[in-house]
């Protein structure tokens, strides 16, 4: 085997390896993300089967309460046609501010808030 041979052999089987390193590190990296993603949802406070039907419930009756017919929630822009009619074209619903707000409201009926003195009560036991 010549010198450019064998360099290029060597050069071959670093690459072989280094492939496979990116390939641990990418299973690795995966892995990661799956444990980051278990950690998050073992924090997340845990609800019922039945406090989950009521919160779907409620989100449905404050989405379903929205005036989404009221003009005024949306700003509209208009062209000239090709053919001279007025047309359409953008329409923006502006009040989803306003939306978010009726929904957290009809939300925030289902939970009741804890307070310091809640708060000390809960860390003295």
């Amino acid at each position: 085997m010549t010198k450019p041979e064998f360099l290029q052999a060597k050069i071959e089987g670093l690459q072989a390896a280094l492939e496979v390193k990116q390939q641990e590190q990418t299973a690795y990296q995966g892995q990661i993300e799956e444990l980051k993603k278990q950690i998050a949802d073992f924090n997340k406070p845990k609800l019922t089967a039945e406090q989950f039907d009521k919160l779907t419930e409620l989100i449905e009756s404050a989405v379903n309460g929205f005036d989404f017919a009221d003009g005024n929630n949306y700003s509209c822009d208009f062209h000239i046609d090709y053919d001279n009619r007025i047309a359409l074209e953008n329409i923006d619903f502006e009040n989803a501010d306003e939306l978010a707000r009726v929904i957290c409201g009809e939300v925030y009926t289902m939970f009741g808030e804890l307070t310091e003195e809640d708060d000390n009560q809960l860390n003295q036991d």
